[in-house]
């Protein structure tokens, strides 16, 4: 789907704390019976991993599934603008929201891979390497909701509004669209050339748009005119009616939809509080639930009539910290390295995953998930030494760096060590991990106080302004990890960089052959080579790869859980009798 281009960030995490003391003893062995053991660990949690299915959902063929029916959905808060690719559109709600309108112009099969969608898309090919071009031509039948066709004129706007080149357009990320060198139609409105810069292995992603042309070529229309008002649809589904009071959205079938008719007749989303979601599934007010906590775990598996599905998963948890500002301790590498071997991640994993029941799979690469094709481990690349749980190699780093113990607390020329985690409120993973992290950070002499913050402010009021010290959330990665994840870093101008931390010198050669290579382990030796600089910048900690956990209510089918599996919305229903 078109919008997974950019990593979503949404607010995911760990469960309670209890029960950590058990593996504290760890980082009392020495750092050789550590890396060892850390290798068998993580080798054996990949293995575990490859256990589950790539997609856990019940599949139903169209006839036999009902024609009616309304799924009811929840998100943590209406969209703060409903254009995707807008700097504060690219969050997770917003995405749930749009997938039921948005068929892009690929799909994905179980196994992740990538196929033109006929609805959208009748063909496209590589016609020349040098210059890379890629010949594409759309389906005529495809429309707007309003019944516009869809051209290439449209994509050439998109095309120029996300690549970067005017500042006027407040893009989230211009990651791909950057790369493309020029955009032009060639028999007739639906058939068209996409010129590359340079080579661009990831191309089917940028193929189709997903904005009409009077959206993409207008800034004020880009930025402004889309914050409470729906971008159009182009899928089987549109949105019906938006509550702003009651904060429900509400989609419809689309009538102008040339496609497979979509079995359902609506779909609603309702704002639910993190909070509040285990119990409104338990009571069966919303169909489904994402799962990454034992407390909704438990509450979801209760429930009389759920289904529990369990999927590998490319989503990743971390502690991001941010460098920048006056007489920031963080702005010290040893300082970060410090915190990030003071932090348990081991337990952290145990106490988050075990309860679900699910292997924990710790993370180490920036780039690649545990058990996927590339992986590495990217503290040992670019540290010689693997990320540890190890106090007292925390402790002499921070003696290292002139922050010596008076107390409990350490200070430096007068001032304390002080860090703070915004955390946003009514969330209790998040807030369970930020007290994890103050507990051990605490332990070897930082001073850390919580920020509890409203949760319908924590990206647009303290993440993505950069008013914080840390914070944590997780990626959610693509079928292209090469191609999303260097925009987490690179560049220091990315808006999804929240490190504040410049690291483009060391970095930009790796981005480009990681993003144009197309000799696959040419390519795979930059990207890790990439990911080892960002673990020796320590700006970043990684904790575990959360697995997909879904709750969903018995008879629904072929939705919920999938590693890279597409949704099909039109066959999305309840199981016929």
């Amino acid at each position: 789907m078109t919008i997974t281009s950019n990593r979503r960030r949404f607010l995911q995490g760990t469960a309670a704390v209890g029960g950590l003391g058990a593996l504290a003893a760890c980082g009392q062995q020495s750092s050789e019976e550590q890396a060892s053991q850390a290798a068998e660990e993580n080798e054996q949690a990949a293995e575990e991993a490859s256990e589950l299915p790539n997609t856990g959902w019940e599949r139903a063929e169209y006839d036999q599934v009902e024609d009616g029916g309304t799924l009811r959905l929840a998100v943590t808060q209406l969209p703060n603008t409903w254009n995707y690719y807008h700097t504060n559109g690219a969050l997770k709600d917003l995405s749930d929201i749009l997938e039921p309108l948005w068929p892009g112009s690929f799909t994905a099969a179980e196994d992740g891979e990538a196929v033109l969608n006929p609805d959208t898309v009748v063909s496209a090919e590589v016609t020349s390497e040098d210059p890379q071009i890629v010949t594409v031509k759309y389906n005529p039948d495809a429309v707007w909701e309003d019944g516009t066709p869809i051209t290439v004129k449209d994509f050439i706007a998109q095309w120029k509004a996300c690549s970067g080149t005017d500042e006027a357009f407040q893009v989230a990320s211009t990651t791909g669209w950057s790369d493309i060198a020029d955009v032009r139609e060639t028999d007739d409105e639906f058939t068209g050339e996409i010129e590359y810069s340079s080579t661009f292995p990831d191309w089917i992603q940028y193929l189709y748009p997903s904005l009409p042309e009077s959206i993409s070529s207008d800034p004020t229309e880009f930025n402004e005119g889309y914050v409470s008002t729906p971008t159009p649809s182009y899928g089987p589904f549109k949105v019906g009616d938006i509550d702003q009071t009651g904060e429900v959205v509400t989609l419809v079938r689309n009538e102008n939809w040339w496609g497979q008719a979509p079995k359902l007749e609506t779909i609603i989303f309702s704002v639910v509080s993190q909070a509040q979601m285990p119990s409104a599934f338990a009571n069966s007010e919303i169909d489904s639930i994402s799962i990454a906590d034992g407390d909704t775990y438990s509450q979801a598996s209760s429930r009389s009539d759920s289904i529990i599905q369990k999927t590998n998963g490319v989503t990743w948890t971390h502690v991001t910290l941010n460098v920048t500002g006056d007489d920031n301790p963080l702005a010290d590498v040893k300082v970060r390295e410090a915190l990030a071997r003071a932090i348990n991640r081991d337990a952290v994993g145990q106490a988050v995953v075990g309860p679900l029941e699910a292997p924990v799979v710790p993370v180490n690469n920036y780039v690649f998930m545990p058990g996927q094709d590339g992986y590495e481990d990217s503290f040992e690349a670019g540290t010689s030494a693997p990320l540890e749980y190890d106090p007292e190699a925390a402790g002499a780093l921070l003696d290292e760096a002139g922050w010596e113990l008076n107390g409990d607390v350490r200070e430096k020329d007068g001032t304390q060590l002080s860090l703070s985690v915004t955390v946003p409120a009514d969330t209790k993973s998040n807030s369970d991990r930020a007290r994890q992290i103050q507990t051990d950070l605490t332990a070897v002499g930082f001073a850390v106080e919580l920020e509890t913050v409203p949760s319908d402010a924590y990206f647009d009021e303290y993440v993505d302004t950069g008013d914080f010290k840390m914070v944590t959330f997780s990626w959610v990665g693509t079928l292209f990890p090469q191609q999303s994840s260097a925009n987490l870093f690179y560049p220091a101008t990315s808006g999804q960089n929240y490190t504040g931390l410049d690291l483009d010198a060391e970095l930009e050669d790796l981005a480009k052959t990681m993003q144009t290579e197309l000799d696959p382990d040419a390519r795979m030796a930059a990207s890790n080579e990439f990911s080892a600089v960002v673990a020796a910048s320590f700006s970043v900690i990684p904790f575990y790869a959360t697995p997909e956990i879904f709750g969903v209510t018995d008879g629904i089918v072929n939705y919920g859980a999938a590693l890279f599996e597409t949704i099909d919305w039109t066959t999305v229903g309840f199981k016929a009798a």
